[in-house]
C-alpha cells in the first residue's frame, strides 16, 4: 500500500526523465519491465526501483 506519495512517480514523470514516451512507458509497466504498482486505474512507479534499474 502506498503511505508517502512522494516516494512514487507517475509514468508522465518518468517518461519526462527517461526521454521516452508515454506509450513506450505503459507498454514498459505492463510487461514488467519496469516496476510499478497499480493503485485503482493509475500507475505509480517506485522511485527507489527506479533508480536502482537505471543507475546501479
Amino acid at each position: 500500500m502506498i503511505t508517502d506519495y512522494n516516494d512514487y512517480l507517475t509514468p508522465y514523470e518518468v517518461a519526462y526523465e527517461l526521454s521516452l514516451s508515454l506509450t513506450t512507458i505503459y507498454k514498459l509497466l505492463r510487461s514488467k519491465e519496469l516496476p510499478g504498482v497499480k493503485v485503482g486505474r493509475f500507475w505509480r512507479i517506485p522511485k527507489e526501483d527506479l533508480e536502482k534499474l537505471f543507475c546501479g
